[in-house]
């Protein structure tokens, strides 16, 4: 139990984040009886900055976690690599859960173009945060 309650210590953005993409991603009506206004591709937005924020969040958390350890450059691919995996499988199960939701190409390019975004700005931007 020690080691659950330390990762939800040091991770909880990361935690709270996920949780709030896969709601928006997988939940059959995210918004309820709101609707989106009439910005064209406004959703292609939101896939990018959740998945940017996701990969943000994660290389935050790693940080603040152990300021003596720096980030490599494998770690930072890594983790690159597995949030657009990740917006890979979210996309699959958009289809197949049947919820009405349905995966969508540019959806996932959007995914993947958050995480570009953030794989360039997130790390310095996190050292600059924790004042590293």
């Amino acid at each position: 139990m020690n080691k659950i309650s330390d990762f939800i210590r040091h991770y909880w953005p990361s935690v709270l984040t996920l949780s709030v993409v896969l709601y928006a991603t997988l939940c059959s009506d995210p918004l309820g009886d709101s609707s989106m206004p009439p910005i064209p591709h406004l959703d292609k937005l939101i896939h990018a900055v959740m998945m940017g924020g996701l990969y943000g969040a994660i290389v935050f958390d790693r940080q603040r976690s152990d300021r003596s350890r720096p980030l490599t450059r494998r770690f930072i691919y890594l983790l690159a690599a597995a949030v657009i995996a990740f917006g890979a499988l979210d996309e699959v199960a958009q289809v197949a859960m049947g919820l009405g939701r349905s995966g969508d190409l540019y959806d996932f390019a959007a995914d993947c173009s958050g995480v570009a975004v953030a794989f360039f700005t997130a790390p310095p931007a996190v050292r600059k945060v924790l004042k590293m």
